[in-house]
């Protein structure tokens, strides 16, 4: 029974130890300066893709594009806006019903215009 506890023990402290590790280099060198990182989140921004949200109230918000890189909807991409919660005032991320579709069609005219300029 001992064995059993010591060998459950030993590898959930080489489990902890190697996720220590990953998390070591979560920040960027600017000059002298170390900024942290976000834990869990990359380092790039979205940008917004030119197009708007109008929700049931009125309130526009910019449309951003998002593609999947796991799980079973690796490569689609799809719409979210970033809202505000009335309660907390946190952002938060939504995303759009239909997002794929709208996606596929905004990807579609960006690939329009990018052939028509050259």
């Amino acid at each position: 029974m001992k064995k059993v506890i010591l060998t459950i023990a030993i590898v959930i402290a080489s489990m902890v130890a190697g996720n220590a590790q990953d998390r070591s280099q979560n920040f960027t060198q600017e000059g002298k300066t170390f900024v942290q990182q976000k834990a869990g989140r990359a380092s790039k921004t979205a940008e917004p893709t030119g197009y708007t949200w109008k929700d049931s109230k009125g309130n526009e918000f910019p449309i951003f594009l998002h593609t999947y890189s796991k799980g079973e909807k690796a490569g689609r991409t799809t719409c979210y806006v970033v809202k505000t919660s009335a309660k907390t005032g946190k952002e938060y991320k939504y995303y759009l019903p239909d997002g794929e579709a709208i996606a596929s069609k905004i990807l579609a005219e960006s690939k329009n215009v990018n052939s028509k300029s050259i």
